[in-house]
């Protein structure tokens, strides 16, 4: 074993008032051929001062003249997350019991314990310690994680679609809490129903908080009664002011008139899933994303036959498709999703497993949206 590689010295303080006890517990440590550096406190007064150096065991006589009983124990079990090895007297053995009750990792007993059971005493509490730390600090992670994701399921929220004749599948696998993707669709207090998909440009914290609150707006927005025109102009203005950019598709569906009106913000229009119907627009005729300010955002509109579906992807995976060989899983996939075959959740796992494998980062997002049968 390398020094780099050797163990630590065990940073010890000896919490004994008695110098003859003191210097008999120095020789048992280093009898026991543990690397120890041991400090030395008199009184609790000092064994407290004493912990705003690092420690990793006290070893503590009951018996000091500013504390009674176990209230030394209980004092620097507060102070100190520590291991504690209680040392007693051969006439109050029995208080070492008390104080393994009260917090105490382990007692010894002076007077009948020789270096070796010694070392082993304080190695074991130390170990013991440290893997009680380590199972708090899991535990807390795990908690923390489980409390991050009930945060992020709650700032992406199911579909709010009350009386709309619409049917929608939302699937999602978009990278967790720090993803740059945002989905949501929302009936409007008119009866129609409005959808958006969108990726804010870059990725990490900033990406992601910007996703968070485009989403929150759009739905703040959607169920106000602004045009989408307008809506489109608020969440302009809304990423612009976080000197963001936002890619976005937001599909409008009108089931009084089986209309439906896409609105493109930097992104691919919808594929438009019929047996006998071309594409919605023209590939590379995306518009201006969110956040550049007034430009040219192409409205597409179509009616949708109640057979009819929109497939909604995010950007990447469409350029990730239209980049792939001929043949390709994902761009076989995809052209055939175009025609309309199968059901929606038999199409939506197709579409799914395609993107996993052949898509940008395994990541998934797809929104299938249609009429409710009569």
């Amino acid at each position: 074993m390398t020094d780099s590689e050797a163990p630590a010295a065990l940073h010890l303080l000896l919490v004994e008032d008695d110098d003859g006890d003191a210097v008999l517990v120095e020789e048992l440590l280093h009898d026991a051929r543990i690397d120890t550096d041991v400090t030395r406190a008199w009184s609790l007064e000092a064994a407290l001062d004493a912990l705003v150096m690092p420690v990793d065991c006290i070893l503590l006589d009951l018996g000091l003249p500013d504390a009674s009983g176990l209230d030394a124990l209980l004092q620097l079990r507060s102070a100190s997350s520590a291991a504690v090895v209680v040392l007693t007297g051969l006439d109050d053995a029995d208080r070492g019991l008390e104080a393994v009750g009260a917090g105490a990792d382990d007692y010894l007993v002076k007077g009948t314990v020789g270096g070796e059971a010694l070392g082993r005493a304080v190695r074991y509490a130390v170990e013991r310690r440290r893997g009680d730390h380590e199972k708090r600090s899991q535990e807390e992670q795990r908690a923390h994680v489980e409390a991050v994701s009930s945060l992020a399921s709650a700032l992406r929220p199911e579909p709010r679609l009350a009386d709309a004749p619409v049917r929608v599948l939302v699937r999602s696998n978009d990278g967790g809490p720090l993803s740059p993707h945002l989905c949501d669709v929302v009936e409007r207090p008119d009866g129609t129903v409005l959808s958006v998909t969108g990726t804010a440009a870059g990725s990490g914290p900033a990406a992601a908080a910007l996703a968070v609150s485009v989403r929150a707006a759009f739905r703040a927005l959607a169920l106000s009664e602004l045009p989408v025109p307008e809506v489109l102009t608020v969440l302009d203005r809304l990423v612009a002011a976080h000197e963001g950019s936002v890619s976005a598709v937001f599909v409008e569906l009108a089931p009084g008139s089986r209309e439906t009106v896409c609105h493109l913000a930097g992104h691919h229009a919808p594929l438009l899933l019929s047996a006998d119907a071309g594409p919605l627009a023209a590939a590379g005729d995306r518009g201006a994303p969110l956040g550049s300010g007034p430009g040219a955002r192409p409205v597409v509109r179509t009616s949708l036959r109640a057979q009819d579906r929109l497939l909604v992807l995010h950007t990447a995976v469409l350029d990730q498709a239209a980049d792939a060989a001929p043949g390709s899983s994902l761009a076989t996939v995809l052209e055939a999703a175009s025609r309309g075959t199968g059901d929606d959740a038999a199409l939506a796992d197709t579409v799914e497993r395609a993107v996993r494998a052949y898509g940008p980062d395994g990541q998934v997002e797809l929104t299938l949206l249609g009429w409710a049968p009569a």
